[in-house]
């Protein structure tokens, strides 16, 4: 998966780095579901959600993005993700990306080849929060694998996605803020 792919799932679903325990690895990924099944998306994130990313890297300062569920209906929703600088205001174009809610549930499912795991309670910027994560290897690159945290309190994107190279997290995003639509 390029990186390019990676950001705008990451934006449709989708930090500080926390110390997460050991996972246990879970069943064979092709036979897991989707975090959320498409009501639990649809009933998860009305207009007016939105959720604050922290972005950071090992050597470079942390950003923010903005992701704000602008449109929602039966059929799908509207998200417009931002870059934000360190006083909240607008860094380049604002993206709207708009999927159905199946094709966001089918887009948040274990990949064939990753590993399942079941974290459990794990100290996030969130809070303490029941996570259960996936790693998504890059079938280009062995070295390059990432890791989609999910929590069970937070119907939608991931609450955490790190990229990591060579065993390194190169690239980390975690949602810090997230509030739920009226």
């Amino acid at each position: 998966m390029t990186l390019t792919r990676t950001l705008l799932l990451v934006a449709l679903f989708g930090l500080a780095a926390c110390k997460h325990t050991p996972p246990e690895v879970a069943a064979d990924p092709a036979e897991i579901a989707a975090p959320f099944d498409a009501a639990e998306l649809r009933a998860g994130l009305p207009v007016g959600t939105t959720v604050l990313y922290r972005v950071s890297t090992p050597d470079g300062a942390p950003a923010l993005d903005s992701w704000v569920v602008v449109y929602a209906d039966k059929d799908g929703l509207v998200v417009h993700v931002t870059r934000l600088d360190e006083d909240n205001n607008a860094v380049g174009p604002v993206a709207a990306v708009g999927k159905s809610w199946e094709l966001v549930e089918a887009e948040s499912r274990p990949p064939p080849g990753g590993e399942v795991l079941e974290l459990g309670q794990q100290p996030m910027a969130l809070g303490t929060l029941q996570v259960t994560a996936y790693t998504m290897p890059n079938p280009a690159d062995e070295a390059a694998v990432e890791i989609y945290t999910y929590s069970e309190k937070h119907p939608g994107p991931p609450v955490k996605i790190e990229s990591k190279q060579n065993g390194e997290v190169v690239l980390t995003r975690e949602a810090i803020e997230w509030t739920v639509g009226p």
